[in-house]
């Protein structure tokens, strides 16, 4: 009997791990969403004169160059799957720079004339993809994440 206790013991303990797997990453999930909330929040601030000035906006850089920003990339390995995807766009034939800061990314890239790099985007990227143009010609590009989904299809 003694070991048929031992058997179960382990076998509880192995559900319970499993148990604080899937917790650990619904917190992951939660932790994601509660910092896109705060960002949306602090845009909505009034801005205060003695703040200090916001960095400038990503612009074409030379001819054939252009900034694009991605967004919300909170964990480095998401910012590496994002640059992963750019430099294989047809489209693109260099990745000039690469700026990391809080949950966004901005890539500086070197494009080809006549490309539809919107469309490359569309398909290269992991998840939907909303695209926002500044006048200046850069591109924010805001991945929609479904952080719900994929967390729960975690365990």
């Amino acid at each position: 009997m003694g070991s048929e206790t031992g058997h179960t013991d382990g076998v509880a303990i192995d559900d319970l791990r499993a148990s604080v797997a899937r917790v650990s990453l619904e917190v992951q999930a939660l932790a994601g969403k509660v910092e896109d909330l705060v960002a949306a929040v602090e845009t909505l601030a009034p801005k205060s004169s003695d703040s200090t000035p916001a960095p400038p906006a990503p612009r074409v850089v030379d001819d054939g160059d252009i900034a694009v920003t991605v967004a919300p990339l909170p964990e480095l390995a998401m910012a590496a799957v994002a640059e992963t995807a750019l430099r294989g766009l047809d489209s693109v034939n260099r990745v000039v720079s690469v700026e990391r800061s809080n949950s966004q990314a901005t890539f500086v890239l070197g494009v080809e004339d006549g490309g539809d790099l919107v469309s490359e985007m569309r398909r290269a990227m992991p998840v939907p993809i909303t695209v926002d143009r500044a006048t200046d010609g850069s591109m924010k590009v805001v991945l929609e994440w479904s952080w719900g989904r994929s967390a729960s299809r975690a365990g």
